[in-house]
């Protein structure tokens, strides 16, 4: 097994002025615990003078970890990760439950203290290479690629630097025990020991006394002095090569023991007493930054669709996990409950219904990896409760609309819970026995998509009718863009000229120019109006009229011209909808429409989006 984090020490021939080489940062796996970074990320700034003291002692120690990755720091010389400071970023890995536990760990450490070193943090400049790659990955356009740059960062110059360590050499063991709640009391004495030489894994067990004491080792370890003289020569003759010289060179030696760690090194850091985050050495300004960021712009709320009162949920309480599925309790136009399972077998819901109908009539949306939800449209009825939902992933794919009838069901405008480009962590909101009475997406920052386009949306029209959403027919959201819309005036029914048969189509750039028609929303039943767009024309503006449930005129305005109105009757509401600007103030156009027919248009929903991603400089 590979040395994952141990620090080596100056040689004979350096001046104390280089000690911050054996304080080189480390990054924690979330299995493995402390790695080593590759890169130095402090220096001294002042004398060393009363930061390094000689002692001469040996200490025996016993850890008995909460799990394997708290063995896996143990067996290193490190705390838990529970009783390090606290990282910004450390909201980026979710804390996991205690599970019941089934076994204990534990791990027995003989250490062969030389050195301790104790240096403040007002002591520690940051190398400049590390400062400016801070700088560069906070200039990054987006959170989420903030957020990977400064990733890389603690990766190559650390997330944690130690500050206090004891240097010397070490034997230890670790593992889970056999039947035993506790490792044995003392251990055997040198003198008297007769070591079984050529297996090391047994030599280290006899020494710490721990031999047939592990159902299962993690790792037997050799840190500092000649491992090659321990394994050949025994204790005796490897404890002098434990000297208290400040020298280094390191060599792999062969074993046939896979869970046997060797190496050749004079001294080593053996104990890790204290540290600190790495953003402690950078100046307030950068410092202040890094928090901000993860702590006030990683999880965001989108605003809430529907009731407020009864019961609350909040679905987004385990952490920044990944969504696997989302699981709906349904019936015709309403959501009885839903539940979300993340990866790792972290469950959120059901609340209330779910719990007491476990079998009664529900959906699942399932999320490949890499998969993700980006948008959510969301009805209400009229008495309340929600009554559909629909799931947008990064794939482009778009769920059904689950809990709407066949022939469509009476609601409120229809919401769109936009991400704009950010991924669903999780959904709160309220419920009854019965039903959801609100739903919230919970948004996280953090992962890198492919760019979308910044969103917003108005709507106009009646509550009755079946949904219809033009989303799906969008070959590529980011590029898309309205070339053509045509509809017919009602003729029949006394001819009162409202909007019916109408469609839409849609021109996009995936893997070449795509263009899609949607299927026509209602019958074709008087004079057909068709309305094309030219390249580089956007509509910026919608007119028209409704009578509170049919719209009996529709007119677009782009960039460009007014085009004629469909419809040729004048309903008793008027409506006027200008494009609105992106919170930066870049211009929006019309991006696609969502509705609601019964023969004619009933209710429309704009969404109005930034100019196609092709049109743009990004």
């Amino acid at each position: 097994m590979s040395d994952l984090a141990t620090n080596e020490l100056p040689k004979a021939s350096q001046t104390l002025d280089d000690l911050s080489l054996i304080l080189t940062g480390v990054y924690f796996d979330a299995t493995t615990g402390p790695i080593t970074a590759s890169c130095p990320a402090v220096e001294l700034s002042s004398s060393n003078t009363g930061k390094i003291r000689l002692i001469s002692e040996s200490l025996l120690e016993d850890i008995y970890p909460e799990n394997e990755l708290d063995a896996n720091y143990a067996r290193l010389g490190w705390p838990p990760l529970s009783r390090l400071p606290e990282r910004p970023w450390g909201i980026l890995t979710p804390r996991e439950s205690r599970p019941l536990k089934t076994e204990i760990w534990a791990s027995r450490r003989l250490m062969i203290q030389r050195w301790t070193i104790n240096i403040s943090p007002r002591d520690l400049i940051p190398v400049e290479s590390l400062v400016e790659a801070v700088k560069d990955a906070l200039s990054q356009r987006t959170i989420a690629l903030r957020i990977r740059a400064l990733q890389r960062v603690f990766t190559i110059w650390g997330e944690i630097i130690p500050v206090n360590v004891v240097v010397g050499a070490c034997l230890a063991t670790t593992g889970t025990l056999n039947d035993a709640s506790t490792l044995p009391d003392s251990i055997t004495s040198s003198k008297t020991l007769r070591e079984n030489r050529g297996n090391l894994s047994d030599m280290v067990d006899q020494h710490l006394g721990t031999t047939r004491c592990f159902a299962r080792k993690l790792e037997t370890r050799i840190q500092g002095g000649s491992s090659e003289v321990f394994l050949n020569k025994g204790y005796e003759a490897w404890l002098p090569s434990v000297a208290g010289k400040l020298l280094t060179g390191k060599q792999a030696l062969p074993t046939k023991h896979p869970d046997v760690h060797l190496e050749t090194t004079s001294l080593r850091v053996v104990k890790v007493n204290h540290a600190i985050p790495i953003t402690e050495v950078l100046d307030s300004q950068l410092r202040d930054r890094i928090e901000k960021l993860f702590i006030n712009s990683i999880i965001f709320r989108s605003p809430g669709v529907g009731e407020p009162f009864s019961f609350g949920f909040d679905g987004a309480a385990s952490g920044l996990r990944n969504i696997e599925k989302v699981v709906l309790w349904l019936s015709d136009a309403k959501i009885r409950d839903v539940s979300v399972a993340y990866t790792g077998g972290v469950i959120t819901g059901p609340y209330s219904f779910g719990l007491s109908n476990p079998l009664s009539q529900a959906d699942v949306v399932v999320l490949a990896s890499g998969e993700y939800i980006t948008d959510i449209f969301v009805w209400q009825h009229n008495d309340g409760w929600i009554a559909g939902i629909q799931f947008v992933k990064n794939s482009l794919e778009c769920s059904p609309i689950y809990g709407m009838p066949k022939n469509g069901f009476t609601s409120r405008p229809p919401i769109l819970l936009s991400g704009d480009g950010n991924a669903l962590l999780g959904i709160s909101g309220t419920y009854t026995s019965d039903s959801l009475n609100q739903i919230k997406a919970v948004w996280r920052s953090d992962v890198v998509l492919r760019r979308q386009r910044h969103t917003q949306t108005s709507f106009t029209g009646g509550s009755h009718g079946v949904i219809f959403n033009d989303l799906q027919y969008l070959a590529d959201p980011a590029t898309a863009r309205i070339v053509q819309i045509s509809a017919c005036s009602r003729a029949n029914n006394g001819g009162d000229g409202t909007v019916c048969n109408f469609r839409v189509t849609y021109e996009s750039m995936s893997g070449g120019l795509v263009r899609s028609e949607t299927p026509p929303r209602g019958p074709c039943t008087g004079p057909r109006v068709t309305m094309t767009l030219e390249e580089g024309e956007y509509i910026t503006g919608v007119r028209g009229s409704h009578n509170d449930d049919w719209i009996f005129r529709l007119q677009f305005v782009t960039n460009r011209r007014t085009h004629p109105a469909f419809g040729t009757a004048t309903g008793q509401v008027p409506f006027s909808f200008d494009a609105p600007k992106t919170p930066d103030g870049r211009d929006m156009v019309l991006h696609y429409m969502v509705g609601k027919y019964r023969g004619c248009i009933d209710l429309l929903l704009f969404v109005w989006a930034e100019m196609p991603l092709q049109m743009t400089s990004s």
